[in-house]
């Protein structure tokens, strides 16, 4: 059975034509038995919250956070804390996955790079003080999210999407994190990404697919969907000369222990 790391069920409802449970069947009728919906702002981070404690039965889990490029004030940070507390005082502590996504995105400028980076610490701080992994995103910025990574100390946790080459890799492997790979893995032109993939070690290795972002081979070009993961499965486990089956339990294994495991503090 599949697991995607990384969904965003809420951005994949704006597309009218397809409704939340048709989202969810269609993952379970794949054999995608896991999915981490992702908060990219407090409001988001509340609606994930309810969406998974909804579909807890079908194997959703969710993250709180603030994406680099949403608004991430006082009132927003104090908004996600409270959250981040409140589920984790209560009796569904066991679906919150992880803290993020979170971290510096110099692409789309959305933000100042000031205002990135003091929220990427605050919710450092946030997975630390919870023993909960950080849910990286990192896009043109590789340099500046890993310095901080190491300077702060942060939980072990995620490089979501990951955008780098191997020597990238490595630096990210370094500060004890996994490396998650989404359906741009698949394109012809991402060499970089090919030998990444083939470099990860497959214990740390998680596959995802950024629903509803970049759509794998077969089906770029179409919204993405959490039943896709299986074509990025597919593609790593060829590209890596794997037999899917090892593919499949290895990120099955990678998935557990950073939901089951305590999260310690990297010291570096």
């Amino acid at each position: 059975m599949y697991i995607d790391s990384h969904a965003h069920f809420d951005l994949a409802l704006e597309d009218n034509s397809i409704t939340e449970d048709m989202l969810v069947t269609n993952a379970r009728t794949h054999g995608v038995d896991r999915v981490v919906q992702i908060g990219i702002d407090a409001g988001s981070s509340r609606w994930s919250y309810h969406f998974a404690k909804r579909h807890a039965a079908d194997g959703i889990l969710f993250t709180a956070g603030i994406h680099p490029s949403s608004q991430a004030d006082d009132a927003e940070l104090r908004t996600l804390e409270d959250l981040t507390e409140a589920v984790m005082s209560g009796d569904s502590a066991e679906i919150l996955f992880g803290i993020g996504e979170c971290g510096l995105d110099y692409y789309r400028m959305r933000q100042p790079r000031e205002s990135q980076a003091r929220s990427f610490r605050f919710q450092i701080d946030l997975a630390n003080r919870h023993g909960l992994p950080l849910i990286v995103h990192s896009r043109d910025a590789m340099d500046d999210t890993l310095g901080i990574l190491r300077d702060y100390g942060a939980t072990a946790g995620i490089m979501h999407c990951f955008p780098g080459d191997r020597s990238a890799a490595r630096r990210v492997l370094d500060l004890g994190f996994y490396i998650s790979f989404a359906g741009n893995v698949t394109y012809r032109s991402a060499a970089a990404l090919h030998d990444s993939a083939s470099y990860v070690p497959l214990d740390r290795l998680l596959i995802e697919t950024d629903a509803p972002f970049l759509s794998p081979v077969p089906v770029r070009g179409k919204k993405n969907r959490p039943e896709n993961v299986v074509h990025t499965y597919r593609f790593i486990a060829e590209l890596r000369g794997e037999h899917l089956d090892r593919v499949i339990e290895a990120v099955r294994m990678n998935f557990m222990e950073i939901r089951n495991r305590e999260a310690k503090k990297i010291q570096i």
